[in-house]
């Protein structure tokens, strides 16, 4: 069992533990009125279900050192043209390098942003997310990289020794707690010191940072040669707990954390949200969500974490190790309010944000991209709909039952957490080109299959019709198209950071799936969801 350990630097969370208990009126009484989820649910302080339709708008996480864009258009118009296109929620990228380093983005970035000149590069994050949440728009901030550069790291994990890097886990660890801080307004001082601070609250009065995804797409690295999985992101392997005695541990135990070693990463992520989370009981703070994607590969049933047979899947879309399978015990993500190796501060439910990235074949040519694909369940061994609820759609319709081989019941116990059935589903990342074979089907196993049916299927969760059911009754998927930017092949905005790439992206797909308050309303008319032509059906 993992309890309280009365010493000073345990105090505050006994505080709040006490507080919890008694219905104390002290500061901490705050947390309660933060964001929350409930079943699969994201929830704003009011208690009112949010539904995250958003976009990512990348750059941040670049040698760039700040968001694209500002050299065409002033981020207040940028942010101004995502709320007019019906979006609520923007996913800003950054890079450990950034948040640690806040260099001074070049001039030519920042050409049409007066304001930034002269800037480092957290006073202009600032500047975005204030501006942001003064128009009523919500933002998650990711963690997209360690150093400076493009995607994820290119050793799939949450920090970055290689190559003479020195983005440990205790750094990672330590930003974390910097940018608990800084969306609560205290300036920081890596790499130099704050002359903006960041406004706590939105024009709704609610927190403009929603949460927090911990890092982007951790995965294995894979080559024409295979895959190493043993040292990839992995799920559950416990990095020296054995998961057959205790499935469930001190996420803090592991002797590797110390050394920047470790490749569990629902432990890592289980780290990363307890200091979030303490640091926030410590101040009364209302807490973040927490957003975890999941991996690449896991062991399928039979198979074991150290011998495989592996489930391959996107890098950050593999979430089948919450369940696990027959030989391999699951490993559903809780949190507490700090920890170290020793003990952990109370349990924390209703944070955790499940998050997955999906593409299509123009990524890559996955095997299940072929002249079987089709929508629905059981409609071939290639059913899309049947791949995304085994990977990751299972948690939201309620299906998460984690096992423990050879017992009759998870030990949910071990944790102080309270045992859940399902959790909020968020795909982070999805998107397409702008050619017409990009968006509608060209046949079976086509980019424009499965962006179509992709589309349906998030359509489908807020409200079944006879043309987009799929079989698999999903509630309420959150999601951000990737991505806002021009210079993306997979752009939403068109040259300049002006109007859309393509009109249809929108106007025929991405609108039906808005949730308010500033969806574009349905129409024929110019500008209105719809006026491209309806949402063409699932192939």
């Amino acid at each position: 069992m993992r309890g309280l350990r009365c010493d000073v630097g345990h105090l505050s969370r006994v505080l709040a533990l006490l507080a919890a208990i008694f219905g104390l009126l002290l500061p901490v009484q705050a947390q309660t009125a933060g964001w929350s989820t409930s079943g699969i649910r994201i929830l704003n302080p009011a208690g009112a279900q949010y539904i995250i339709s958003g976009v990512n708008w990348y750059g941040f996480e670049t040698k760039a050192y700040v968001a694209h864009g500002m050299y065409a258009q002033n981020f207040t118009t940028i942010l101004n043209e995502v709320k007019q296109d019906g979006f609520n929620t923007i996913r800003l990228p950054f890079s450990n390098y950034m948040w640690e380093s806040d260099p001074t983005p070049g001039a030519n970035y920042l050409s049409a942003c007066s304001q930034c000149k002269g800037l480092h590069s957290r006073d202009i994050m600032a500047l975005i997310v204030n501006y942001a949440g003064s128009i009523g728009l919500h933002v998650i901030l990711d963690d997209h990289r360690s150093s400076a550069g493009n995607s994820a790291n290119s050793d799939g994990l949450w920090y970055d020794t290689s190559g003479g890097n020195n983005f440990t886990e205790q750094n990672w660890l330590r930003d974390w707690v910097s940018i608990e801080d800084w969306v609560h307004g205290i300036p920081q001082s890596l790499g130099s010191t704050d002359t903006k601070t960041a406004n706590l609250n939105a024009s709704d009065g609610f927190p403009i940072v929603i949460g927090f995804d911990l890092i982007n797409e951790p995965h294995t690295v894979c080559s024409h040669s295979g895959c190493s999985y043993a040292t990839g992101a992995q799920w559950g392997k416990g990095d020296g707990i054995d998961p057959s005695v205790n499935p469930n541990p001190n996420p803090f135990a592991p002797a590797c954390v110390s050394t920047s070693s470790c490749y569990d990463w629902r432990l890592a992520a289980e780290r990363a949200g307890d200091s979030i989370l303490g640091e926030a009981a410590s101040h009364g703070w209302s807490y973040p969500l927490l957003f975890v994607e999941g991996v690449s590969e896991y062991p399928a049933a039979g198979g074991t974490q150290a011998n495989g047979p592996y489930d391959y899947y996107w890098n950050g879309g593999q979430l089948a190790g919450v369940n696990g399978n027959s030989t391999n015990p699951g490993a559903p993500v809780v949190f507490n309010a700090g920890g170290n190796a020793a003990s952990l501060g109370a349990a924390v439910n209703n944070q955790v944000v499940y998050s997955a990235h999906d593409y299509g074949p123009s990524v890559y040519a996955q095997p299940w991209f072929n002249a079987n694909t089709c929508y629905a369940s059981g409609c071939s061994s290639s059913s899309l709909a049947d791949l995304w609820n085994v990977h990751w759609a299972y948690i939201d319709t309620g299906n998460v039952n984690p096992v423990w081989p050879g017992h009759s019941a998870f030990p949910w116990a071990n944790t102080g957490a309270a045992a859940y059935t399902s959790a909020p589903v968020w795909v982070g990342e999805f998107g397409t080109g702008n050619n017409s074979g990009d968006l509608v089907s060209t046949g079976a196993g086509s980019e424009g299959q499965w962006f179509t049916d992709m589309v349906n299927f998030i359509n489908s969760s807020y409200g079944v019709t006879a043309s987009n059911n799929s079989g698999v009754a999903v509630t309420a998927l959150n999601w951000t198209y990737w991505s806002l930017n021009t210079e993306d092949s997979f752009a939403l905005l068109g040259s300049s950071y002006l109007g859309f790439a393509n009109p249809q992206k929108e106007y025929s797909f991405l609108c039906f799936n808005q949730q308010g308050p500033f969806a574009i309303p349905p129409g024929g008319g110019n500008g209105q969801c719809g006026s491209t032509g309806p949402l063409p059906n699932p192939q």
